[in-house]
């Protein structure tokens, strides 16, 4: 009996001691990405290694802690929403060159000063031997050059387990240059997007007064024309400008010059975006009018925006050519939306069935009962997942096509998760707010007018799926109700107390897109050097922020963004000297000069750069100093 219960122990020892030691492996077998000072990535140049940029996280909002955290898990978070990457973690992140032999490819990354900023700067990214030559490239973005920082972890996990990575890279004769060119490109388009965003709403309202015809086309007038300037590569502020107006009223008093040319027009704007999509995806991505790559977030296809401005097009060129224009028109506008060639947007795909559905209802010669207004519902969810099977199963593979195939209690959170976010957007400013309920209201204005309209009936049940199904409320509400009033002014030319209250809706949004132009005030860019105050309030905090130490550490004194984990508190420093037997200063200036004199228990050794014995004395006493007696 003694000895089969001392076998079972030292069984279950040794099955601990395995359990324990697999877990060690596996941490240790973790793949490690290399931050660096800014500037040290160029000299890898003469190497044989593969060069891009990154967006360093997703929104409007990015902080060095945050982007940190999405290196080490391949997530990324809106952190202007307080949201910040969680889950397991795939790689470690270590500092500075290392000083020994590691396996290939390394990778190094730069990564933004310590703090929050604007979301609008790309950083350098290299990824040093394992056949990586020339330019990065990545499925997830489709634009040569640039990397989803999500993205970084994983293809170092799959190099390491012999799969097929995410990052791979082509040959460049300049990558430099190229790069260059790119980020330049990102720049410009990010500074036109807004001028041009507020020229579209008041040309299309002005459209809508004069022209009610162009204006129901002037979404997809837009978005054509934005697709050609980026096509012939034109970025120079007011020749971008200029060039908007004057083709968009080209182009949609072409395709409205005879009521019965516009479901003709609307298709061929159809055919003509799916090919961009399709065929040159970086034209939408980087068209003002396209997928905002800068943002981090979607990277190529159709989001919420653009949707948005293609309803009222579609709509009215299904209302005009009546029920045997809706299949055709209906399935070009939903392989468009929704095929993951095309970039595959899964809210939008829903949104246009149920404009279609609402179509479908409305044009027939019968009246909508409540059966058929369910039936119509059901089919919409029925054509949309036969969609989505159809492309999966033909090859194509999306969130849209993931999110399917993981059941109805994945769809049912990433809905949760969606009007979650709604919400934080909807209420994240009082401008917000503002724009919210203005569009609001004229959409309910709309919404009561009499008789009603099939345009209007598809449109309003459109936007109250999208805001369902979407996470741009103030986006999508605000561009919905210039389609609406767009499609209400169309289908109500020979009504004049229509056309009054049309106009004076016109005029209120026209008030309200002005008023947005100064919304965001002044966006002034950081100053090179950031730690002036600080070092007259305390030499070593300057230090302590300027070399990142806050993005790996914890430690109260140098204010909140110090809340790094990857090494250990230095708010307990005192403990750790105790622990050590020496005294607090000398433990201290030990651990920087000499990092792995002493490793705090459960921290791996060579995670701290060594480069920090070579800091002024000076310095190197300020930065003791500021650890050890923090208002030093």
């Amino acid at each position: 009996m003694e000895a089969r219960c001392t076998r079972r122990i030292v069984a279950s020892g040794i099955a601990a001691a395995g359990l324990l030691n697999a877990g060690s492996t596996a941490q240790a077998a973790r793949p490690t990405i290399y931050v660096v000072a800014p500037g040290t990535i160029p000299r890898f140049i003469a190497q044989p290694a593969a060069f891009g940029l990154f967006v360093p996280g997703a929104g409007g909002r990015i902080s060095r802690a945050g982007a940190v955290a999405s290196l080490r898990r391949g997530k990324v978070g809106d952190e202007s929403l307080g949201r910040k990457p969680g889950g397991r973690i795939l790689a470690d992140v270590g500092f500075g060159i290392p000083q020994h032999p590691v396996s290939r490819p390394l990778v190094y990354v730069e990564l933004p000063p310590p703090g929050r900023h604007s979301n609008t700067h790309r950083y350098p990214v290299a990824f040093v031997g394992a056949g990586y030559r020339g330019i990065l490239t990545s499925a997830a973005t489709r634009i040569r050059g640039l990397v989803s920082v999500a993205d970084i972890a994983p293809t170092l996990v799959s190099l390491q387990k012999g799969r097929s990575p995410r990052i791979k890279s082509s040959p460049d004769a300049d990558t430099t240059d190229d790069l260059r060119w790119l980020d330049r490109r990102l720049t410009r388009v990010h500074h036109d997007r807004g001028w041009t965003y507020v020229e579209t709403i008041l040309l299309v309202l002005a459209l809508v007064a004069v022209a009610p015809a162009a204006g129901a086309l002037g979404g997809a007038g837009a978005i054509a024309a934005s697709m050609l300037l980026s096509f012939l590569g034109v970025t120079t502020f007011w020749v971008v400008i200029v060039a908007m107006l004057l083709l968009t009223v080209g182009l949609v008093f072409a395709g409205s010059a005879r009521r019965r040319l516009i479901p003709f027009s609307v298709g061929l704007f159809l055919i003509g975006y799916l090919a961009v999509l399709t065929l040159s995806s970086e034209t939408n991505s980087l068209a003002v009018f396209g997928a905002r790559p800068d943002g981090g977030a979607r990277f190529y296809g159709i989001g919420n925006q653009l949707e948005t401005l293609m309803l009222a097009p579609l709509i009215a060129a299904v209302v005009v050519g009546g029920l045997p224009w809706l299949a055709p028109l209906g399935a070009l506008a939903l392989v468009t939306v929704g095929w993951s060639k095309a970039g595959a947007d899964g809210g939008g795909l829903i949104v246009f069935a149920a404009a279609l559905a609402v179509l479908l209802l409305r044009l027939r010669p019968v009246p909508v009962s409540w059966r058929s207004a369910v039936l119509a519902g059901a089919g919409v969810v029925a054509l949309v997942l036969a969609l989505v099977g159809i492309d999966a199963a033909l090859g194509g593979s999306s969130h849209v096509t993931q999110a399917v195939g993981s059941g109805p209690g994945s769809l049912l959170g990433d809905l949760g998760h969606r009007l979650h976010l709604s919400w934080l957007v909807a209420t994240r400013s009082a401008v917000n707010v503002g724009f919210f309920l203005v569009s609001l209201a004229i959409l309910v204005w709309i919404g009561t007018r009499r008789p009603r309209r099939a345009a209007i009936d598809a449109m309003l049940v459109a936007l109250a799926v999208s805001l369902l199904v979407n996470d741009t409320p103030v986006e999508v509400i605000s561009l919905g109700a210039l389609g609406c009033l767009a499609l209400l002014r169309f289908e109500s030319v020979d009504s004049r107390p229509m056309r009054r209250g049309a106009l004076t809706a016109v005029g209120v949004l026209a008030a309200l897109a002005l008023a947005g132009c100064g919304s965001q005030g002044v966006v002034s860019p950081a100053p090179k050097t950031v730690v002036g105050t600080v070092k007259q309030e305390a030499p070593g905090k300057a230090i302590f922020i300027n070399q990142g130490c806050g993005a790996c550490h914890t430690y109260t004194p140098a204010g909140p963004e110090a809340k790094g984990n990857i090494g250990p508190d230095l708010d307990k420093l005192a403990t750790y000297a105790k622990q050590a037997k020496q005294p607090l200063e000398t433990f201290v200036h030990d651990s920087i000069v000499d990092p792995n004199k002493y490793v705090q228990k459960g921290f791996p050794k060579n995670v701290m750069p060594k480069s920090y014995k070579t800091l002024p004395a000076g310095d190197l006493k300020d930065l003791v100093d500021f650890l050890t007696k923090p208002q030093g």
